[in-house]
């Protein structure tokens, strides 16, 4: 066997392969572009983007420029006008600073720079082929600024580009970057574009900056958090804070920020989510927008290729700080409303919704109001002589017990219904079956209802909406966190829509690659399916025991497990003599 040599890589593939620590998809060029937008001084800043950034890529702004004598340098690795020297690591006060962001977006697009600087009597562009390597610089026109376009992302490395997602998917990322990075920088205004239409527009706020947090998370989240101004050992933390009403099923709505930087800290998150105590369950998430400014040369950025993460001299002091100043801001408020929304109640390990039919149940999906008798006996005879001539494999009813168990009699002994599992057992029946016939009804909501989604569900949701339609779910997807609810199946008209549809969304995390996904969804969205009683008539009791008796059950048994158990008089003797 012939041993292998060492060779050095060549230049364009080396720096393919190194992109890839930055330039995951085209949000990530979007995130890169913005930094250096904003580095460069700009007060507006325009995101165009086309078919999801698979085609095309393109960031403006009216910031200082470059340099034309600097135009090809910038595309060279590690080649940074905004650091020099050791000291200034140490102390990194821009967003980007590694120098690697132009060179890593250009290796893996069809890539063009336009740039001018005020003394520069016209612009100048680069072009450069990923294929071949190649590049051209000449003269261009435009107003001073930058503007930079990559096209078809990841062409030149086929392995990369088979791994992103829907033009959709992609775009809702790069919503939510822009989103997050317009939060960070209230004083610049931004707008974005997808396919020639203006999708958002973020306008510059000096005096009032609740017109930002406005526009990126709605008035209901400006009413109803809290107001946050501390300072304390030359570190400070303002912004707004979410109550309990406010909290989410996931953290899609933590923006934190260190010296202007949009940062994921798992320190900073845990800081916030203790000083809310036991008044969040487990589960939930605190919304909240928070800027965090210390001494830039306490922190340490350059520790994660994205530079999501951070590092602190002293993180224990910053955790605390954080804390305390959370925790006072929450005990003023004093009436402060910490109680969850009722999108679900407590949950089990796997998501299921922790209710008990015994139990009063809260946040149910369905609930049966009818007029009746708590304790409801029928003491005619021939009424009752009426109903067991005409009864079904259960018997006839004979009383309403704690106002979920059928007492019904057959012959010569009695039977202990459920009345709530067999409900529940009947619904899950007829939708299975009308699913198989491809028979689901819909029922389109009077007004569709939003609810929340994770970005991993949003892209289910797109992948699987065909799947999900057969079993009578229609959902449309508004934003990376968030979906419509537009219809749901007929059979299920009373349910709580946003927990039924929750319980689709675990359904799908969950899925299991098969040939049959509907089936799967389905089962998953009638697994934590729970109906609750008020009160039970004879009418409703016969009407369930003749709709339990046209199922695939055999009624005629004795027993059945969690729906039925039959007892005979002999028996009810024995336990009273006992």
């Amino acid at each position: 066997m012939e041993v292998p040599r060492i060779t050095e890589l060549p230049a364009t593939l080396a720096s393919q392969i190194a992109a890839g620590e930055v330039i995951e998809r085209p949000a990530a060029v979007v995130k890169e572009l913005l930094d250096n937008s904003i580095d460069s001084g700009a007060n507006n800043i325009d995101i165009d983007i086309v078919d999801g950034g698979h085609k095309r890529i393109s960031v403006s702004d009216d910031g200082h420029g470059i340099h034309p004598d600097d135009i090809e340098l910038a595309l060279r690795r590690h080649s940074t006008s905004k650091l020099s020297t050791q000291s200034d690591l140490d102390c990194i006060t821009s967003l980007g600073f590694r120098g690697e962001a132009l060179a890593s977006i250009a290796a893996v697009s069809r890539f063009l720079l336009t740039s001018r600087v005020a003394q520069s009597e016209s612009a100048w562009s680069l072009s450069i082929d990923p294929i071949s390597g190649s590049s051209t610089l000449k003269p261009a026109a435009r107003s001073g600024g930058t503007t930079i376009e990559a096209a078809n992302i990841f062409q030149s490395t086929p392995a990369r580009r088979k791994f992103m997602r829907s033009q959709r998917t992609e775009f809702l990322q790069i919503v939510e970057v822009v989103k997050r990075v317009a939060c960070s920088r209230f004083n610049i205004t931004f707008k974005l574009s997808h396919n020639n239409k203006i999708v958002s527009r973020y306008r510059a706020c000096q005096a009032d900056l609740s017109e930002r947090v406005v526009d990126v998370f709605g008035k209901q989240f400006l009413s109803k958090s809290l107001t946050v101004n501390y300072e304390s050992e030359g570190m400070k933390l303002w912004g707004w804070l979410g109550g309990g009403d406010l909290s989410r099923s996931q953290s899609d709505r933590q923006f934190c920020f260190v010296n202007g930087r949009v940062v994921r800290d798992k320190k900073i998150f845990h800081a916030v989510r203790s000083a809310f105590g036991d008044t969040l369950p487990t589960g939930r998430y605190p919304s909240y927008l928070l800027h965090l400014e210390l001494d830039p040369a306490v922190t340490d950025i350059n520790v994660h290729p994205t530079k999501s993460e951070i590092r602190f001299k002293n993180t224990r002091n910053v955790h605390d700080f954080i804390n305390a100043s959370l925790r006072d801001a929450l005990k003023a408020a004093g009436t402060l409303d910490l109680t969850v929304d009722n999108e679900l109640p407590g949950e089990l390990p796997g998501g299921a919704p922790a209710i008990h039919a015994a139990r009063p149940v809260q946040n149910r999906y369905f609930q049966v109001k009818e007029p009746g008798l708590f304790y409801q006996h029928i003491t005619h005879k021939k009424k009752q002589d009426d109903l067991l001539t005409n009864n079904a494999g259960l018997g006839a009813p004979v009383a309403a017990l704690g106002n979920w168990i059928v007492l019904a009699q057959r012959e010569h002994e009695y039977v202990l219904l459920n009345f709530q599992a067999a409900t529940e057992y009947i619904l899950k029946y007829r939708l299975k079956k009308d699913y198989l016939n491809k028979a689901i009804r819909h029922r389109p909501l009077l007004v569709p209802v939003e609810t929340e989604a994770n970005p991993a569900q949003v892209e289910l949701v797109e992948k699987y909406s065909g799947e999900l339609e057969e079993i009578g779910i229609s959902l449309r997807i508004i934003s990376a966190g968030a979906i419509v609810i537009k219809a749901i199946p007929a059979l299920l008209e009373d349910a709580d829509v946003k927990s039924l549809v929750r319980s689709v969304l675990i359904g799908l995390e969950s899925l299991r690659v098969n040939e049959n996904p509907g089936s799967e969804l389905l089962e998953s969205m009638t697994k934590n399916m729970r109906v609750s009683v008020d009160a039970l008539s004879s009418a409703r009791m016969q009407s369930l025991l003749n709709d339990l008796d046209r199922t695939d059950l055999d009624t005629t048994q004795k027993h059945h497990k969690g729906l039925w158990r039959t007892i005979s008089v002999d028996e009810i003797s024995k336990l009273i003599d006992s």
